[in-house]
């Protein structure tokens, strides 16, 4: 998309301020293998820092933002990946058993042995 100069269509959001503040703290921290989510005591010094004093609840949402953003950005990575406010679509089982059908008549073909 970005080659081709797209914008991606967001879904609206409703508290952009939850957004601001995790963009603020993070969103992720950086750990030996990659981006981790934020940790608790990020979230504790960044409140400290700022002068805020946040509910409980809202603590663990900017804790379940991060956790997702980081699993979004793994995910992300695969070329296929849907968007991650698209709805998923009704398994068609058909298909579903058609594909599972071919594959276990491939892996049977290729374990017969040759004449």
């Amino acid at each position: 998309m970005a080659i081709d100069d797209l914008a991606p269509d967001f879904p609206p959001i409703r508290t952009p301020w939850v957004i601001d503040w995790l963009m603020e703290v993070g969103p992720t921290n950086p750990g030996a293998m990659g981006a981790v989510p934020i940790s608790w005591a990020t979230i504790g010094e960044w409140q400290h820092c700022m002068g805020l004093d946040l509910p409980p609840w809202l603590v663990r949402l900017l804790r379940r933002l991060s956790i997702e953003f980081v699993a979004e950005t793994v995910r992300a990575r695969e070329p296929d990946c849907p968007p991650p406010w698209t709805a998923t679509s009704v398994l068609n089982r058909d298909e579903v058993s058609r594909k599972v059908t071919n594959a276990f008549r491939a892996l049977m073909m290729s374990k017969e042995p040759s004449t």
